[in-house]
């Protein structure tokens, strides 16, 4: 297995216009410990294991982008129906006795947002799923990602699709939910089952054309309308 610690993969810097994978084979979980142990903290780096194969990808400017903006939409529908609302940026979803392992651009806790209350991280061995995660995909993992979120029990997953560059946030984005051992795609979620698909999508193209400030402003009367 080549040196996991020597590669670019780990760097700080955007490395390329597209998303770059790799997945190795073969990799104990003492190894994907070690790696996540001795991972920068400002890494672009995402790694998934699933049961001994490890996938790399490297995330780019448009993760996070679409990540803060969702997240303000978030906090301005908590605010508005005065929900509390708990985020992670990019956590660590890991089971050691399932040998699965992945890193979300994000994680929320609605339901059990006060639970989480002041939770600095997320360890599933002895806190509940999120609520919600959300995945921006600018290319294809190799890994079955629904069937790796299944097991760990995560109820909903926003899943926005794009390509990287200046239109991606042109890009779309689906709702499933866990429906036994299964995701259901549906324009409406559970963790904000008033929220439309196309509601998130106007919000997104509106902070992008017309600022965010307008685009809140417009999403909170759209809130007032409709809750």
């Amino acid at each position: 297995m080549r040196d996991l610690f020597s590669s670019n993969l780990f760097s700080a810097k955007k490395l390329a216009d597209s998303e770059q994978r790799t997945v190795l084979q073969r990799v104990s979980w003492p190894k994907y410990e070690q790696v996540l142990a001795r991972s920068r903290p400002d890494r672009t780096a995402r790694f998934t294991y699933w049961r001994g194969q490890l996938e790399m990808m490297n995330s780019l400017e448009e993760h996070q982008r679409i990540q803060q903006l969702l997240e303000t939409m978030l906090l301005a529908i908590g605010d508005e129906l005065d929900w509390a609302i708990e985020g992670y940026k990019v956590p660590v979803l890991k089971r050691e006795e399932l040998q699965l392992g992945v890193e979300p651009d994000a994680a929320y806790y609605v339901q059990q947002a006060e639970r989480m209350r002041r939770r600095q991280a997320i360890a599933l061995e002895i806190d509940p799923p999120p609520d919600l995660i959300l995945e921006v995909e600018l290319s294809r993992s190799a890994l079955n990602k629904f069937a790796l979120y299944a097991e760990l029990g995560i109820p909903e997953v926003w899943r926005y699709i794009g390509k990287p560059g200046k239109d991606f946030l042109q890009g779309n984005l689906f709702i499933h939910y866990l429906e036994g051992d299964r995701y259901r795609e549906e324009d409406y979620g559970l963790a904000f089952p008033f929220l439309p698909t196309g509601r998130i999508l106007e919000f997104l193209q509106d902070s992008e054309v017309r600022g965010v400030p307008t685009a809140l402003r417009n999403l909170r009367e759209w809130l007032y309308q409709h809750t």
